[in-house]
């Protein structure tokens, strides 16, 4: 390179100092992921069946109440602390379950709990803290969640309700929020620190046609400044006289065994978008770790349907799904091995031009113009 063109460079880095080539950024690189307990959500947000979600990145899952949200966030934390990360929960919901959190194989006694009431006092707590790890040297040690935006209001908001006044400023608690967004996305990426946000998702009832992308609480930046933005629906799933899916008695469930929670990536910035997939949660058993992975492995090609039967490609008979559908023998070393493969390929941005198809069929959407 040109010696001039170096120097002029070089000008950045007197008033930057995090300022290098791209190959030698730290910020701009994943530091590893964090599994989520299951391989499908793992797949779609990291392209990898044993990724999960970034770390020092900000990942969001938004969804309608009891999509699993809370227990995601649980496994993920207890994922993290065996990886000898520290988790933080800012809670604003005052639901956080500590027996529950074990169980779910969280060491309570080393995670720092804060219970939240405002935006702005989030915000300040996290600036404090990500200052602090900062200026310590404490980089890439800890993982933090919000548990959830929803329920975060302004100082502004909080101020008015005192006054018997319940209206709310959507545009102050917009901004705020935006700001507690900015710091979650600067200084977490700073400090390597890996940031989880749950939020609510609603209708707008003024759209003319129904669109999959759901709002969010808190304006626009809940969804353009997260890294990973995971948007989840659910279905309940009815019981066979008391039975789930695995045969075992869901007790004190007569009507429904689980639910099946759907995910959808609205926004990621490593591997494609809008893709889709199924999750099982048990609740008697928990999370299905492989429920999903039928869809995943016949849409890649790694196992072939044939009307109500599977076979792999070379031409080995599976048979009926139910026979063979806990098998983690052949799952492990036969078909996730050829799903890693082929998701690598398909998922990943390739700088390869294809052509477009000759008709598109565009998604209605929503134009939420007084929102910030």
């Amino acid at each position: 390179m040109d010696k001039e063109i170096e120097k002029a460079l070089d000008t950045i880095d007197s008033v930057n100092p995090f300022a290098t080539y791209l190959s030698d950024s730290t910020l701009s690189r994943v530091g590893g992921w964090v599994d989520t307990g299951s391989y499908v959500l793992n797949a779609i947000v990291s392209g990898s069946l044993h990724g999960g979600i970034p770390k020092g990145r900000v990942t969001m899952l938004a969804g309608e109440s009891m999509t699993g949200k809370s227990l995601f966030v649980m496994k993920i934390l207890a994922a993290a602390q065996k990886s000898g990360l520290i988790p933080v929960i800012f809670d604003t919901e005052n639901a956080i379950d500590p027996e529950g959190a074990e169980r779910l194989g969280l060491d309570v006694s080393k995670v720092k709990y804060v219970p939240c009431i405002s935006i702005e006092q989030t915000r300040n707590a996290l600036y404090k803290f990500l200052t602090s790890i900062k200026d310590k040297g404490l980089e890439g040690k800890f993982i933090i969640a919000i548990d959830s935006l929803g329920n975060l209001q302004s100082e502004l908001s909080l101020a008015r309700m005192g006054k018997d006044n319940t209206s709310s400023d959507m545009g102050t608690n917009a901004r705020a929020m935006k700001s507690l967004m900015q710091t979650c996305t600067n200084l977490g990426a700073v400090t390597q620190t890996t940031i989880i946000c749950t939020n609510h998702v609603y209708d707008n009832p003024a759209a003319l046609f129904p669109s999959i992308e759901k709002n969010m609480p808190g304006g626009k930046s809940c969804v353009y400044l997260p890294s990973v933005t995971v948007q989840l629906a659910r279905k309940p799933m009815k019981s066979d006289g008391g039975k789930t899916m695995d045969g075992e008695t869901a007790v004190g469930q007569k009507s429904y065994a689980g639910i099946i929670i759907r995910a959808l990536t609205r926004k990621n910035r490593f591997i494609k978008q809008y893709l889709e997939g199924e999750m099982y949660l048990s609740f008697a058993s928990g999370l299905d770790r492989y429920f999903g992975l039928i869809d995943l492995a016949v849409g890649l090609g790694a196992v072939v349907q044939t009307g109500a039967t599977y076979q792999l490609p070379c031409g080995k008979k599976l048979g009926y799904y139910k026979s063979w559908r806990k098998n983690t023998e052949l799952w492990e070393n036969t078909i996730l091995p050829v799903v890693e493969e082929r998701m690598k390929d398909e998922w990943s941005y390739s700088n390869e031009d294809e052509e477009a198809p000759d008709e598109i069929e565009e998604e209605p959407t929503i134009d939420n113009s007084d929102e910030v």
